[in-house]
């Protein structure tokens, strides 16, 4: 009796199974590493332009706030209408030497290395009969009034700093505890227009060794933000400029800057 063919498959259609399976494979995992790369790197820039937006929205607010006091005189007889006192902003280069100094006008570290801090003061409505909110610092801390005026006045100072590592926003208030605004913020940068009270004419200048304070009618302020992570950004330049008009690192992490010019409203030449 005749015994039945076997059929089966031979070595080299095996083979070729098994590399075709190999390139779908790789193929497969190529296009999910590149859609995660891609939504990784949407979600960190979305993070990015929110903290950014944020970071400008809450120093233009406080700068826009800079010396705002209660009127006590006539405009056009007084020099000083208001019962505000001091420089309403105070910008060091490079930082602070002590972001908690209780003193009204602190130290500078100066020079261009570090980021610039800035100092904002305003006063606010008696604590009674304010709104929620309105009688407190950056942070939260209610204003103690001054032991002989009365006056409610709020110090606001912003700089970045190191906080679990990360580069942060910080704000010291009246209470003078720092705490952490936004992460990731690499830079801030402080530019001062001065005015000339006789004539239209304005200059933008660095607050390194500037010390006419009076002469301040506006503050220029950039921050730079870098992502979460790192691994985004192809080896090479990355396109853009930092806040300084440099080249951004070359570490893998994605960078932007945001900058924004804000008038002092209540500063009377």
């Amino acid at each position: 009796m005749k015994q039945a063919t076997q059929h089966g498959r031979t070595m080299i259609e095996m083979l070729v199974a098994i590399a075709i399976g190999l390139m779908l494979s790789v193929g497969i995992l190529s296009i999910y590493g590149a859609n995660r790369q891609t939504y990784r790197a949407s979600s960190d820039l979305q993070r990015m332009q929110a903290g950014g937006q944020l970071a400008l929205d809450r120093l233009a607010y406080q700068i826009r706030m800079a010396g705002y006091g209660q009127i006590v005189g006539d405009f056009t007889t007084v020099s000083n209408p208001t019962s505000f006192t001091g420089n309403p902003v105070w910008a060091c280069a490079s930082g602070f030497s002590n972001p908690v100094d209780t003193v009204d006008t602190p130290a500078c570290v100066g020079g261009t290395a570090a980021p610039d801090a800035l100092q904002v003061r305003y006063q606010v409505e008696n604590a009674a009969t304010a709104g929620s909110g309105e009688s407190r610092d950056c942070l939260g801390f209610a204003v103690a009034p001054d032991a002989i005026t009365g006056i409610r006045t709020v110090r606001n100072r912003f700089y970045i700093a190191n906080s679990n590592g990360v580069p942060t926003l910080m704000c010291a208030g009246n209470g003078l505890a720092p705490a952490p605004l936004i992460p990731n913020v690499e830079d801030l940068q402080v530019r001062l227009r001065v005015g000339d009270p006789f004539t239209s004419a304005q200059q933008v200048v660095d607050p390194n060794g500037f010390t006419d304070w009076g002469r301040v009618i506006g503050v220029e302020v950039c921050v730079e933000l870098r992502s979460e992570q790192g691994g985004l950004v192809a080896s090479g330049p990355q396109a853009g400029t930092d806040c300084r008009g440099g080249a951004f690192p070359n570490d893998g992490r994605l960078r932007r800057t945001f900058t924004q010019a804000v008038t002092l409203r209540n500063r009377i030449l």
